[in-house]
């Protein structure tokens, strides 16, 4: 199974995570990146800290903190 990340287009947040074993299907509001176990384990640091005040991680923090999520974000999908 691998691991997704979906962040909406417009707010660069990233709204889920969803582990599937088919390829996802493209739509234009959101966008997905498979990524490593070692990236989600960043995001779900990252996430546990936002859920203190609700609010959604930035596809940009996690790149920050994470140099193998900032090359994923580089490539057009």
């Amino acid at each position: 199974m691998s691991n997704y990340i979906i962040i909406d287009r417009g707010s660069n947040l990233i709204v889920r995570v969803i582990s599937s074993s088919v390829k996802l299907r493209v739509i234009a509001k959101y966008r997905a990146i498979r990524v490593s176990d070692a990236i989600l384990a960043k995001y779900d640091k990252l996430a546990g800290l936002r859920s203190r005040n609700g609010t959604l991680v930035d596809a940009g923090e996690l790149a920050s903190v994470s140099p193998a999520f900032f090359e994923l974000l580089q490539v057009r999908s």
